[in-house]
């Protein structure tokens, strides 16, 4: 079965039909004013100046990658834009599929994503790096979910983040000279409350002291608790409040929006309670059957 065949060489035209003598052809990754390579050839081993100059007869020669969507704009040799048209891509072909180019906008070998997202495995090789997020404690996602990873720059600590709230990552501390791993650091001061596990030991150097309690101002609807001001410490999941109309034992279950100061909890039990000054103790709970020992 034969097919037709495909534009051999490109012709640009002006508005009145008339070839478009060294005009220009200026190429960007498709939707963006990225500059991105066309090629003179096939081989795709030879970049087109970027703008392309066309000919005496208004004509170049134009190879595009596959799986790469362009976006020309067509000016005369005055740089007068004559057009635009975005998110060119070539037809479906072998080498779509064969050996397609590495994603990205660029050269097209490298990109940028906003937000990446993947499913299943995720597996990395050489010997280059990950690069982790990195920001102060008060740079943390307002809605942080299990599995989070980031660097804290207010800690200088790896921390992940789990239903019991964020957590230092692989320890912390110095350590000697080569793979000589002299130290382990713990902090001073408890600033929030801690639940050991069930079944769990747990241990510290001393001295050891809790810092203070919270205290700010909210109010409760339903098992939803909203901060609206804090006067000191933080909150944690885990977390018993106390302030009037608050029912005795109600306890921080999750954080929504809020990570330890201002903004949203959810809390249980489900309650009613209008604006008023909450509390909570700062306090280490140990689960029967536990130990938590201070060196």
């Amino acid at each position: 079965m034969a097919s037709l065949t495909p534009t051999p060489k490109q012709q640009f035209f002006d508005s009145n039909g008339n070839p478009l003598v060294l005009g220009k052809v200026y190429t960007y990754a498709g939707g963006t004013t990225t500059p991105i390579a066309t090629y003179t050839s096939q081989a795709g081993d030879t970049a087109n100046t970027n703008p392309i100059i066309l000919d005496s007869r208004g004509m170049a020669n134009i190879w595009l990658q596959p799986t790469v969507a362009y976006k020309f704009l067509i000016t005369d040799a005055n740089d007068v834009a004559q057009y635009s048209t975005d998110n060119i891509l070539v037809p479906v072909d072998n080498l779509s599929f064969g050996s397609p180019p590495a994603i990205g906008d660029v050269a097209p070998n490298s990109g940028a994503f906003t937000t990446l997202s993947a499913t299943q495995n995720v597996t990395f090789t050489g010997f280059g790096y990950v690069l982790m997020p990195a920001g102060a404690t008060t740079d943390r996602p307002a809605a942080p979910s299990s599995g989070m990873m980031r660097y804290n720059t207010t800690t200088a600590k790896f921390e992940g983040y789990t239903p019991a709230g964020w957590g230092s990552l692989g320890g912390s501390g110095a350590t000697g000279g080569g793979t000589n791993q002299s130290f382990y650091e713990n902090d001073q001061i408890v600033t929030t409350s801690y639940t050991l596990q069930a079944g769990k030991n747990a241990m510290s150097t001393g001295v050891i002291t809790t810092g203070p309690a919270f205290s700010g101002t909210g109010s409760i609807a339903g098992t939803t608790l909203t901060i609206a001001s804090v006067a000191q410490g933080v909150l944690a999941v885990g977390s018993i409040i106390s302030g009037t109309g608050v029912t005795v034992g109600t306890t921080i279950s999750e954080f929504t929006t809020a990570t330890g100061g201002i903004g949203t909890y959810k809390i249980t039990p489900s309650q009613s309670v209008s604006a008023t000054t909450i509390t909570s103790p700062v306090v280490i709970t140990i689960p029967t059957g536990a130990r938590y020992v201070v060196i």
